[in-house]
């Protein structure tokens, strides 16, 4: 390959570089997504994405949501899963890939807000403002 470039090979390149149009190209542009990209992606997802998001559909897309809210309306093998105490730390991360993060409760000291005499995470949707999430998790709470 080397000695095809050293005699010429690169004159070759230049030419065809030269009348070749890049003027659609697009440097900043994400690659196209292949096959392959969507089973690498798929191979990393956990099953309890999907159930989670199913989950949420059922619910009807809330802007905020507990686990208890989940877990009624999971089948019975996965709301175990997610009332399971071993899993607790998993599911903010699972909550996350399904658009959904913690919404804090800065009047209390740990974050939580009580919702029928039981303190509880809520998480709501990402796409919405922060202000929103707090306004919906205080609805959900009965304090408004």
């Amino acid at each position: 390959m080397w000695s095809w470039y050293r005699n010429g090979g690169i004159r070759h390149v230049a030419a065809y570089l030269d009348h070749y149009d890049l003027s659609h190209f697009d440097a900043k542009a994400a690659p196209p997504k292949t096959l392959a990209f969507w089973e690498i992606v798929d191979a990393s997802r956990a099953p309890e994405d999907a159930e989670l998001a199913d989950a949420i559909d059922r619910l009807g897309e809330p802007t905020v949501v507990t686990i208890s809210q989940l877990a009624s309306q999971a089948s019975d093998s996965f709301a175990d899963w997610l009332l399971d105490r071993k899993n607790s730390r998993r599911i903010p991360h699972r909550l996350e890939a399904c658009g959904y993060v913690a919404v804090r409760n800065d009047a209390a000291n740990d974050g939580l807000w009580k919702i029928f005499g039981k303190r509880q995470a809520i998480y709501g949707k990402a796409s919405v403002t922060q202000r929103d999430r707090i306004s919906a998790a205080l609805q959900a709470t009965g304090a408004r």
